[in-house]
């Protein structure tokens, strides 16, 4: 049956099997090691997603303008509720005939060239298209026409609250950190896992040897 009698004090033992544990003299049965091993398991793979969600987002908003799209954070709560500061929003590229009131868009402010994502509340194609936007929170629409040249793109994602690490990994020190830290993590779990196995099949080895002996 696989069990093993192991002296526990004068008058009692403790049989293992399969990772429980028998006290002889209560025959109460206890977990060896099944709520910490899960655990490990729990936050082994919470690492790993966190991890390749960090890598995943540094590549994205480095890469992504090479394919004419863009990710990028929310400053300020102009598009509240629908987009909130702090988050971040992806765009991809857009031609403008296909832009209509009600879609949210990136662009480049005629005045100071800033980027900024609003909502179109106006087309107009009397001299190539041009675009009135309006930031839902606001009170009035901005006040300009914003020409075709200046869109960057229509906004087809928002995640909230990961606008301030999409500014950090545009940096090249966050770039570095969120692409190398996660992957040494990784690596470093593997490694781990892989030693941890070589250890229990060398104890493993042992046992049968001593049984056999």
């Amino acid at each position: 049956m696989g069990l093993a009698f192991v002296r526990g004090g004068a008058s009692r033992g403790v049989f293992r099997k399969r990772g429980l544990q028998t006290d002889g003299g209560l025959g109460t049965r206890l977990p060896a090691e099944g709520f910490g091993a899960r655990s490990r398991t729990l936050m082994k793979r919470a690492v790993i997603t966190v991890g390749v969600l960090a890598m995943l987002l540094a590549m994205g908003v480095i890469f992504a303008p090479q394919f004419g799209w863009r990710v990028d954070s929310v400053l300020s709560n102009s598009m509240s509720p629908a987009l909130k500061a702090g988050g971040a929003v992806v765009s991809r590229p857009v031609d403008a005939a296909q832009i209509v009131p009600g879609d949210i868009i990136t662009f480049r402010s005629p005045r100071n060239g800033d980027l900024t994502t609003h909502r179109v509340v106006g087309v107009e194609e009397a001299f190539g298209y041009s675009f009135k936007t309006k930031g839902d929170a606001n009170a009035m629409a901005d006040p300009y026409m914003v020409p075709a040249a200046n869109i960057e793109g229509r906004v087809v994602l928002h995640v909230p609250l990961l606008g301030h690490a999409a500014a950090f990994a545009k940096t090249p020190v966050g770039f570095g950190l969120m692409l190398g830290l996660p992957g040494m993590m990784i690596i470093g779990l593997e490694m781990r896992r892989m030693w941890r196995n070589m250890s229990e099949e060398e104890e493993r080895k042992k046992a049968e040897k001593q049984v056999g002996a």
